[in-house]
């Protein structure tokens, strides 16, 4: 009797040695038969496997004794998916021990430092788990590393598969079929330059049995604020008690002159602690040095900050069904102090609290070292979910998300002078020399609330044979309701008038079809290799814009074994979203440097949504190369080309400069002595935009994963094993016209974009032992002054090289005998060093001097900071 076909293997093709092929297992006689009857057929294989079983039946059913004799004797091949694979075959895949060899103490880090090997262009992937979508749940990203049997870079048109754009790299993370863990990690951060310090503290949990899976997650963060006086800004002085002087800058009173044996022009306070009323004798004394202390005390450059997080996950089966919920809640704050506030008001001399005979000026501070504040508190909740499984023969995923936002700002602007003038005036209580509360400061304060509910199904399905393999369709549908408000509170909290109320809806779909129009057979005769087709199309629409078409095309094409080509190109009607046009604005104080005066100023920055954005449209071309060495995985290079064109739409407000500020005049506020007061940052509309990049990189990994090199690793040892990736990016082209006879922007000549970025990362390790190296470089770049100003005035940048180093131990795995490392077993230390080097990016002048704002610490105030962790799990 023939042998009878196997089913087909979704994740890869049948027999042994063939990348992608599931599990071989072996029966003989008669249970082999019955197996293969009652296995499960993929549905887009039907007709094939019926076509191979009548060719079985026809040559049994000739008379050949000694043929059946053999048939009843052979052992029959049943091919079974691989756990955990996915529909498309992975290019690049990393092994469990390799995993280790990273160190990461999350698979969300894991993912960071593999970022090169998965797209040099640094976008975030699509995430599979065990060869599913996992929708908008992002819980898996919490993980240990070491919950990962392995991790797969699936090939380019894998996205378009799962019902994401075309392009977008695509993730599998397939789970340890059981797995327990529970761990604590802490850590400590500072530079050393100190000024700053702060740390971590995360727990965790998470128990995995097959398709069962939970985790729980709680961490919190804190940073203290990094102050000007840490970095020897200079700001001049302050004075934390005050003075009184003359309104015309003379002499005080005469009596008192008389008094102090000299004349008088400048008077400490009486003591703040006496309730009586002062006598002009009080005024005599000296004023206290001690008083007059740095102004950068009071002014920070990073803000202090607070972070707690939890995450709640589970996973499990329903019936023919997967079902994951996942929570996450997100409490966060941060203190940004803005200086002392000082006041200069008039001290009538019919004040009870007055000796004068006199009107005279009255300079103090609100409350000794009280700073103004600028403060941000956040609360966020988010509860999303996911169900996938078959229907009807589609392999369908149905995820959904909720989330609420909260947030409260509040900043503080200066002693409010009216207030305070008018207590003077007219209120005999109010004591001008004691300490002030926080209630006579003018303030701006607000809350905003949002709203989200999206809802997305996904639905794929081969849907007929050809020659080369099945065509498959998927069906993405969509649709998002998000409401929005944003009130301003007074100083009891209570909403003021002013409010806003925004609500947006979109919804929409897309088809995709991936065809296949040829196959490299497994003797390589075909010329084509393997050659095959994505077409997507589609439309949105949203509440006050019309419909909104989309399509794509794309090719993937591999001649040959080692070569792989995609092209793509995409047209997108764009229209603005629920934030870019209703956004609760958000009024902060930001510290820029301001190229006209050639100052570290500190505006009003406005952010929000902006009503008056049009819609335009995108469309997108990439081409790009992968080369591999044959039967190799240790070498991969990479080559793409991408180009964006926009024509109308929307654009984020660019970096604050000359050229900026000549095309948006209306969005920079000035006073009178031409200080930067206010800059609104919101979206802008354009008329075009025009981007082109040429990116490459080249990654090495050894051992070889396919064991074709030289260096490959053995059987029951733990090999170091070393990575090495390099990628450049060289700009070719980034242009901005505002609207029609505006000048064209020319973003890499005259706004400071750098025109090559080159990053490098290098790691070495095994288990228990691992060190990692990060390096980034970007070329000179320059600001051009103004439009009418010479090439001698403008600011020229020069990147430093960034240098990142990481350190790992395990120091139970690495005693002779692991089984007995007691407290130590599953202990990692870890040492990160960020900015190794402490460079910093230098601006000069032509003249090569160095402009106001632009000192060393001022560019870049942390500096170099180092990092201890210490991470177990039990």
């Amino acid at each position: 009797m023939k042998r009878p076909a196997a089913p087909p293997n979704p994740g890869g093709t049948t027999g042994a040695g063939v990348r992608g092929a599931g599990a071989v297992v072996r029966y003989g006689g008669g249970l082999a038969v019955a197996l293969a009857i009652i296995l499960p057929l993929h549905p887009a294989s039907a007709t094939a496997t019926a076509r191979d079983r009548d060719s079985a039946s026809s040559a049994s059913a000739a008379p050949d004794e000694t043929g059946d004799r053999a048939g009843r004797d052979a052992d029959i091949v049943v091919t079974a998916p691989r756990y955990g694979e996915a529909e498309v075959a992975a290019e690049t895949e990393i092994a469990e021990d390799e995993i280790a060899s990273h160190g990461a103490g999350t698979i969300s880090e894991l993912l960071e430092r593999l970022g090169p090997l998965i797209d040099p262009s640094g976008e975030e992937p699509v995430i599979l788990v065990n060869g599913k979508d996992v929708g908008f749940d992002r819980s898996i990203l919490a993980y240990p590393p070491e919950a990962l049997q392995r991790m797969g870079v699936l090939e380019p048109n894998a996205a378009a598969r799962y019902g994401h754009p075309a392009g977008k790299r695509v993730v599998n993370l397939v789970l340890k079929k059981r797995f327990a863990s529970r761990n604590a990690e802490l850590a400590a951060r500072t530079p050393t330059r100190g000024g700053r310090h702060g740390g971590d503290l995360g727990v965790g949990q998470v128990a995995i049995s097959g398709p069962t899976r939970w985790n729980v997650q709680g961490r919190v963060s804190y940073d203290s604020a990094l102050r000007e006086s840490a970095r020897d800004v200079q700001r001049g002085t302050v004075d934390l008690v005050g003075y009184i002087a003359a309104l015309d800058g003379g002499e005080i009173d005469p009596a008192l002159s008389a008094i102090a044996g000299e004349i008088v022009t400048v008077a400490p306070p009486p003591d703040p602690s006496d309730t009586g009323q002062p006598a002009l004798a009080d005024f005599a004394g000296v004023r206290d040095p001690a008083s007059v202390v740095e102004a950068a005390r009071f002014a920070s450059l990073l803000p202090a900050q607070r972070t707690l997080s939890l995450n709640l996950g589970a996973s499990r089966r329903l019936g023919a069904f997967n079902a994951s919920v996942n929570l996450t809640a997100t409490a966060s704050d941060s203190t940004d102090r803005r200086g002392l506030p000082h006041i200069s008001a008039v001290l009538p001399a019919a004040n009870r609290w007055s000796p004068f005979a006199g009107d005279v000026a009255l300079v103090r501070p609100l409350a000794g070292d009280t700073a103004l504040r600028n403060e941000n508190d956040t609360r966020s909740l988010s509860i999303s979910a996911t169900l996938s499984g078959r229907i009807v023969g589609w392999r369908t995923n149905v995820s959904a998300v909720y989330g609420h936002n909260r947030g409260r700002n509040l900043r503080e602007h200066g002693v409010d002078l009216e207030q305070v003038q008018s207590g003077l005036d007219d209120d005999a209580g109010f004591n001008p020399y004691r300490p002030w509360s926080r209630s006579l400061l003018s303030a701006t304060r607000s809350r905003s609330d949002s709203d989200n509910l999206s809802v997305r199904l996904n639905a794929a399905k081969p849907l007929f044979e050809l020659a080369a393999a099945p065509v498959n369709a998927t069906l993405t549908l969509d649709a998002m309701n998000s409401q929005s408000r944003f009130t301003p509170l007074d100083r009891l909290g209570n909403a003021q008038p002013g409010g806003t109320r925004t609500t947006y809806r979109r919804g929409g779909g897309e088809l995709a079809l991936s065809i296949p129009l040829a196959r490299r057979d497994e003797t390589g005769l075909l010329p084509l290799g393997d050659l095959s087709l994505d077409l997507a199309a589609g439309g949105q629409a949203s509440s006050g814009s019309a419909l909104r078409r989309q399509y794509s095309a794309g090719f993937t094409w591999s001649p040959v074994a080692f070569v792989r080509l995609r092209g793509n190109f995409e047209h997108r009607e764009t229209a603005p979203s629920n934030d870019d046009l209703g956004a609760p604005r958000v009024e902060t104080v930001k510290r820029v440097y301001d190229f006209v005066r050639q100052e570290i100023a500190e505006p009003i920055w406005i952010t929000g949504g902006n009503p008056a954005l049009d819609r335009g449209s995108q469309r997108a071309l990439s081409l790009s190369a992968q080369l591999r060495p044959p039967d190799s995985r240790a070498i991969t290079v990479d080559i793409r080309y991408r180009r964006n064109e926009g024509r109308g739409g929307i654009a984020p407000f660019p970096e604050l400069t000359p050229v900026t500020e000549a095309a948006f005049p209306e969005r920079i506020t000035r006073d009178g002595a031409g200080r930067l007061v206010a800059v609104d940052a919101r979206s802008i509309n354009i008329a075009r935009s025009s981007q082109a990049e040429l990116v490459s990189g080249i990654s090495l990994r050894l051992p070889d994963p396919a064991g074709a090199s030289g260096l490959r690793a053995t059987p029951g040892r733990d090999p170091l094993r070393y990575t090495l990736s390099v990628n450049h990016t060289w700009k070719l082209e980034s242009e901005l016209l505002v609207h029609s006879g505006a000048p064209l922007i020319d973003r890499l000549a005259e706004t400071g974009q750098p025109r090559h970025a080159l990053s490098a990362r290098a790691t070495i390790g095994r288990k228990a032992l691992g060190a990692n190296l990060q390096a980034t470089w970007s070329s000179r770049s320059r600001v051009k002054a103004s439009a009418a100003a010479s090439a001698g005035s403008d600011f020229l940048y020069r990147p430093p090289v960034t240098v990142d180093l990481g350190l790992f131990v395990e120091p139970g795995a690495l005693s002779s005998n692991p089984d007995d490392a007691g407290w130590l077993a599953n202990l990692r230390l870890s040492l990160d060093v960020d900015n190794l080097f402490d460079s910093y990016r230098r601006v000069t002048l032509s003249d090569g001097s160095v402009p106001p704002g632009f000192a060393r610490y001022e560019v870049d105030p942390l500096g170099r900071l180092v990092k201890l962790a210490v991470r177990k799990r039990f």
